[in-house]
């Protein structure tokens, strides 16, 4: 949500820069705008010091031109970095005892002096030297913590060995030399070694854990020692909440954390009342806490990308701010979790992820005692976790009292009404439309694109041109979707490993990738719309599990029996029907099953010391005997090892099949369902006309799955439709519902989805059918047992039919079905049987 600013807001809070710029070309309007903002930004490098260099500039801008010693320091730099630059009008502040030009380091109330006057003005330098007596600037201390005048300095030797002795009596396990090179690293100054020295003679157990209790330059001998492995040396916890961290402040005489030290400053913010430490002041001097100065408008900036008003995350190398909606961390490989992703510190030895940042620290939540990282904190500075610090509150527009996520003028909104509400709606920074934005600014439609290219982009920040065509296919889709495509790990990793190859994107360079749905998934897309040739997938994923397969099989003689039979059997028969339609997953998965089952096969007699050419049939019956149904998927292989003769006198029997034996219970539970797919108009089209090409013409969902339109032919007045070498005159209403699907059919793809592609039953893939597994899952959701079904329309078919017709008509191989007819006691099947062939054979 975007904030307002009041237009009583002092301008050098809202815009500092331009009040700084106003003044400076009102004295040197000679100097050009470029040299006096480089200034500016070289003297003002923060919003902190803008602020109060154009405060002091707006109350009296005078002080450039005037000499008076008054303001804030950065007048004095300002003033020196442009005289540097050719300004001519401006005057140096000069000291308001001495009257002369020096640096100003020092402060009188409200006037500035420079150091030998502040110096004398204060008198806490100078002191009556402990060897001559006379009073003059201290230059350093003695061990009795007496003054030293600049002829009379303390002496500089004598200091580590004190701190040895001290040490040497702690048995610290370290030699005298490390110990002196320790001591020199933590204490590199003189007067830092002779205070340590007086504090450890005097207080020996600060190195057994009471560091906390001594002065800066202990603790850090205390880290220094502990990091050479020091014995006897306890690091020091912090005194008030007993936690092991770094001590970097003071409170109450002792050396304390940040969490303890904070506890000493609160106030109450101006704002939200709850008791927090100052982060900053407003304009009339009143505090701030942190939250409610993020939240303050007038410490927004305008975000160069997106164009709104809000905290600044990020500034680029010429000084863009950016939010942190539109910047992202440099992309990484993690240090920690080793996945290449925006890492903070990516220009380290040590990038890390902002997931593994955030477990870095972990504390127990407060509020479900589980130990977390720490998303926010309560007033009382306790941690919660992620989901603990979701605040709950009414909705103002359906009361509910749900999570925040979002907030209009009038209050909180839950993540239903959120989007809903016109105050999510902004203009997109792009194309000017106004919608709810996505991110940096855009709206969905802007933002697909550029987040598809940025993924796409190299080490240099730009993308091949060879990756345009899978931009195009990508692109094309809705832009929701490929937004959410994007959002995504798969996706992600995949469009990454493609921008950092080289060349174009081909089925070679798929290939060489992980398998994954993501790959299978872009590969369909690719294909789809243009960017990639067609190929039968299933049988090239089935050449690619072959060779990996039998690389696992240790044994040369049976990986060589293997790869004859899977070259010469089933890659023979597998690529023989590809060269006349695609294959489909069963087809690839039932000769996985063969390879399998041979495999097996082979293995058990191996274990029971014959090979295949030795074994005899009590070899194969002990094999069917020691397991279950999947024992006769090995028929293939043993039927072709016979027959090449590479095993002898050896036969696994065919199962018995089972047509006839699943069917319908109720008699007329067919023409029930039947009758609701017909009718039904609460059903999906494609549901009806699958349900009842099974319950009506006995089509197995293998089958269904892979028509096409151009089976369909309509000539206005009749359709036919073509399920084997003769068309079936459908009639009506199943010849509208099949009308309605061939206008109205669209796939489950919504990531380069086309609607150029011939099947009448699209799948979740674009250009692809639909698969016969999720086909079969749909009807049976619908209540449509598709075998008992099938088998059922069929038994009664093929008692009213001669199996010549129903092989015609169905596309029913003819010896499917006589056996069928005999199934259901047709009269004469064999007869109609030898017709068919009489048939084919004149033909």
């Amino acid at each position: 949500m975007m904030h307002n600013i009041s237009s009583d807001t002092p301008r050098f809070l809202t815009n500092p820069r331009a009040v700084i710029l106003e003044t400076l070309v009102t004295v040197e309007p000679d100097l050009p705008l470029e040299v006096l903002a480089q200034d500016i930004d070289q003297v003002a490098d923060t919003r902190a010091k803008l602020r109060r260099l154009a405060q002091a500039l707006e109350t009296s801008p005078d002080l450039l031109t005037s000499g008076r010693p008054e303001g804030p320091r950065l007048i004095e730099l300002l003033v020196r970095t442009l005289r540097t630059h050719g300004a001519t009008h401006l005057v140096l502040p000069q000291c308001a005892e001495c009257g002369k030009t020096k640096p100003l380091l020092r402060t009188d109330g409200d006037r500035r002096l420079c150091s030998h006057c502040g110096n004398m003005l204060n008198g806490v330098q100078r002191r009556p030297c402990a060897v001559c007596g006379q009073t003059r600037k201290v230059s350093g201390w003695d061990r009795g913590g007496r003054p030293r005048c600049q002829r009379h300095r303390p002496e500089e030797t004598g200091d580590v060995e004190a701190i040895c002795v001290v040490l040497e009596k702690l048995d610290t396990g370290l030699d005298s030399p490390l110990l002196s090179h320790v001591i020199e690293l933590a204490l590199p100054l003189p007067f830092q070694r002779r205070k340590v020295a007086e504090e450890l003679s005097r207080r020996p157990e600060l190195l057994a854990g009471q560091g906390a209790y001594g002065s800066t330059r202990v603790v850090a001998l205390i880290e220094t020692l502990i990091a050479h492995d020091a014995r006897s040396v306890v690091p020091p916890i912090c005194p008030f909440c007993r936690r092991a961290v770094a001590l970097r402040f003071r409170r109450d005489g002792a050396r304390c954390c940040r969490r303890c030290y904070d506890w000493t400053r609160l106030q109450p913010c101006s704002q939200c009342d709850r008791p927090m430490a100052v982060a900053t002041r407003n304009a009339r001097g009143e505090p701030l806490c942190s939250s409610c100065a993020r939240r303050d408008p007038v410490n927004h900036e305008t975000c160069v990308e997106c164009g709104r008003l809000a905290i600044v995350t990020h500034r680029s190398e010429d000084g863009a701010a950016l939010c942190k909606r539109c910047w992202r961390p440099p992309v990484a490989t993690c240090s920690i979790c080793g996945v290449h992703k925006p890492c903070y510190h990516a220009d380290t030895e040590s990038p890390r992820c902002p997931s593994c940042t955030a477990r870095l620290h972990p504390e127990p939540c407060v509020s479900c005692g589980k130990t977390r990282p720490v998303r926010a904190r309560t007033d009382d500075r306790m941690a919660l976790c992620a989901s603990c610090s979701r605040r709950t509150e009414p909705c103002v527009n359906c009361g509910s009292i749900r999570r925040v996520y979002g907030r209009a003028h009038n209050g909180a909104l839950c993540k239903s009404c959120y989007p809903k509400d016109p105050v999510s709606f902004s203009d997109c920074a792009e194309c000017g439309i106004v919608e709810r934005l996505h991110h940096f600014g855009l709206c969905g439609r802007c933002a697909a694109p550029r987040l598809l290219r940025n993924q796409l982009a190299g080490p240099n920040g730009t993308m091949r041109l060879e990756l345009e065509p899978l931009v195009t296919a990508v692109a094309n889709s809705e832009p929701s979707s490929v937004l959410l495509w994007l959002s995504r790990s798969g996706p992600r990793r995949l469009l990454s490993a493609l921008a950092a190859g080289s060349g174009p994107v081909t089925h070679e360079v798929l290939d060489n990738l992980a398998d994954s749905k993501a790959v299978r998934y872009l590969r369909a897309v690719m294909v789809a719309n243009g960017a990639l040739p067609e190929r039968d997938e299933f049988l090239v994923r089935f050449e690619r599990w072959l060779e990996l397969t039998l690389h696992q099989v240790a044994d040369v003689d049976e990986r060589r029996e293997l790869q004859s039979y899977s070259t010469w059997f089933l890659l023979h028969r597998l690529r023989r029907r590809s060269s006349r339609r695609p294959l489909s997953h069963g087809q690839m998965s039932t000769a996985q099953t063969d390879v399998r089952s041979a495999i097996r096969l082979l293995r058990w007699l191996r274990d029971r010391g014959t090979t295949l050419s030795a074994c005899a049939q009590s070899d194969i019956d002990a094999w069917l005997a020691s397991g279950g149904r999947e024992k006769f998927d090995a028929r293939n292989f043993l039927v072709w090892s016979v027959d090449r003769g590479k095993a002898r006198g050896v036969t696994i029997p065919s199962i018995r099949s089972t047509r006839g034996q699943v069917l319908l219970q109720e008699p007329d539970q067919r023409w029930r369902l039947s009758r609701r797919l017909l009718h039904d108009t609460e059903l999906a089209t494609g549901d009806r006309v699958a349900g009842c090409l099974v319950l009506l013409y006995g089509q197995p969902c293998t089958r269904i799955a892979r028509l096409t339109t151009a089976q369909v032919t309509d000539t206005g007045k009749s359709l036919q439709l073509m399920l084997g070498t003769h068309p079936v005159e459908i009639p009506e209403p199943l010849s509208t519902l099949i009308r309605e699907l061939v206008s109205t059919r669209k796939g489950y793809a919504v990531v380069g989805h086309t609607d150029v592609h011939p099947w009448l039953f699209p799948g979740g893939l674009p250009g692809r059918p639909i698969s016969s597994p999720h086909l079969t899952k749909r009807l049976g959701r619908l209540g449509v047992p598709t075998r008992a079904g099938r088998a059922t329309a069929l038994m009664e078919l093929a008692g009213k039919l001669p199996s010549v017709v129903l092989s015609r008509l169905l596309g029913l191989n003819i010896n499917t079905a006589t056996l069928w007819s005999q199934e259901a006691g047709n009269t004469r099947p064999e007869y109609a049987a030898q017709v068919a062939r009489r048939a084919r054979f004149i033909d």
